[in-house]
């Protein structure tokens, strides 16, 4: 078997304090940790993070045998108000900025809502695919001169919705410095959950070198409608999916995510049915 590396998102452990959360990762097979700094409240931090700050909580991860592969900044990048959407992409070039304090992971985030409520049919429209561009554009400009890397996440309800759209955005902002994360449970509905082991394909194939990592999660079909589950638990072609990133992308960061705590060990139990964990 080929082997992969194992993280979790930070904010899925049930901490209230830093090192409580590197306490619970340590009890699992854990080589990385995606860390959104904004939804870890919880453990005293916030958007704003200073080069000490982040070298700081890089020191006490790698101290635990842990790196920062994923730098979580979860903005909207296409906000409807011109001065927010601007104050979000500045926040997300700080984070570029930022990342060589953290080990220089890649910074990522999804493709938002032209919607300050959310979720809009307006996100699917071409003026929200061609913000996106814009966006992207001068995120991918900022990451060239910085030497750092980003990386999108496409969703079926934001601007970026299926691997077309994905694909088009690639191919209108060429740059090395933007990369993607993929996860097929993003892109899946409830019409065209039957062709999911295409749509994996489609997405491996389309984007290959440029996938900088792995979402783990499932999902399930339930009176028309699609839930996201822990790993292991739903409707996932996981076999296919785990063989299929091991076959071509070895130790490649795969990360749980939207897991319950009480599920992790199941999880891990069954992922190790397809795959070997590298050792912490």
């Amino acid at each position: 078997m080929t082997s992969l590396r194992l993280g979790i998102r930070a904010h899925d452990l049930p901490a209230t304090s830093l090192t409580e959360l590197l306490t619970q990762a340590e009890q699992y097979p854990f080589t990385h940790l995606h860390f959104a700094p904004a939804k870890l409240a919880q453990i005293g931090l916030g958007s704003d993070l200073t080069p000490g700050l982040a070298d700081y909580l890089h020191q006490q991860l790698q101290s635990h045998g842990l790196a920062v592969s994923i730098l979580g900044c979860y903005v909207n990048i296409v906000h409807p108000d011109p001065q927010i959407r601007e104050k979000n992409l500045q926040h997300f070039e700080d984070y570029l900025s930022l990342a060589r304090w953290f080990g220089s992971p890649i910074v990522a985030t999804e493709t938002g809502s032209v919607s300050e409520a959310g979720y809009t049919e307006a996100n699917f429209s071409e003026a929200a695919f061609e913000q996106v561009v814009t966006s992207v554009r001068r995120l991918a400009k900022t990451a060239e001169k910085l030497g750092t890397v980003f990386a999108i996440e496409p969703g079926v309800n934001h601007p970026i919705c299926t691997i077309e759209k994905t694909r088009r955005l690639f191919n209108l902002v060429d740059s090395p410095n933007m990369k993607i994360i993929c996860d097929p449970v993003n892109l899946i509905t409830t019409e065209n959950y039957q062709q999911q082991t295409q749509l994996i394909d489609e997405f491996l194939d389309d984007f290959g070198d440029r996938i900088v990592t792995f979402h783990l999660k499932d999902f399930t079909i339930q009176q028309n409608h699609c839930d996201v589950v822990s790993f292991g638990q739903g409707q996932l072609a996981r076999a296919y999916f785990i063989k299929a990133i091991i076959a071509r992308f070895p130790h490649t960061f795969c990360t749980f995510e939207g897991i319950q705590p009480q599920d992790i060990s199941s999880a891990i139990t069954e992922l190790r049915r397809y795959a070997t964990i590298d050792p912490v």
